[in-house]
């Protein structure tokens, strides 16, 4: 079996071109495989500390872009075209400023929030569904007809549960493992494309209650 080593070749490079964690390489090589946004596409990040995702994100967009990170963490802005807002994404406040930060439709969400783990299963379980659902109902609200969603998801017992809340929102979805995820992970990613709502007048509308816990602790991995 394959032992994980936390400075890999992959910790190696992060480090070599000033990305902040591995994690970003997972993020680059979806969208590389999905070309997912371009030059001048607008992206929301939830979980986006400690800001390896913004550092890719902000590139692929260029300076035409904008990207809009969240996290509860304060995550430092890594581009002149980039805003992080420390707060909730269950909350309605900080659903309204994400969306007078991104300045319109998003062309697409991208989610690494995972729980902070408390080492009982049914409950992480359960708080890593929440979190799904949360940023699915602020992709509802924000993201454009036919804009994409990739959101970081642990194979578990409410995995099909979770992938059947994107199918009922997108006309693809599909379940990726990077090559960037270190050996014997549960984790995986959903791609989702071709989002079949519409941006919602008010993000305040189907909130959630905030979502206490919620980060992007997988970046750190």
């Amino acid at each position: 079996m394959a032992r994980y080593q936390h400075r890999d070749r992959l910790y190696r490079k992060a480090n070599e071109l000033g990305l902040p964690s591995r994690a970003a390489f997972k993020l680059d090589e979806l969208l590389t495989r999905f070309k997912l946004v371009g030059e001048g596409g607008r992206v929301i990040d939830l979980g986006c500390a400690p800001g390896g995702w913004l550092a890719i994100l902000t590139r692929r967009v260029g300076s035409s872009g904008r990207v809009v990170g969240i996290d509860l963490a304060t995550c430092p802005k890594v581009a002149a075209n980039v805003t992080t807002l420390a707060g909730d994404v269950g909350d309605t406040e900080v659903r309204l400023q994400v969306a007078e930060a991104i300045g319109g439709a998003a062309d697409l969400v991208t989610s690494d929030l995972a729980p902070k783990l408390s080492g009982i299963a049914e409950r992480d379980q359960a708080k890593s569904y929440e979190l799904i659902e949360a940023a699915l109902a602020l992709a509802r609200t924000l993201l454009k007809p036919r804009g994409a969603m990739i959101a970081k998801i642990f194979m578990g017992p409410e995995f099909e549960e979770m992938r059947a809340l994107f199918i009922r929102d997108f006309a693809r979805v599909e379940t990726v493992r990077t090559r960037a995820s270190r050996p014997g992970s549960s984790e995986l990613y959903l791609v989702a494309r071709g989002f079949q709502g519409r941006p919602h007048p008010s993000p305040v509308s189907a909130c959630p209650a905030p979502l206490v816990g919620g980060t992007g602790e997988g970046e750190r991995q």
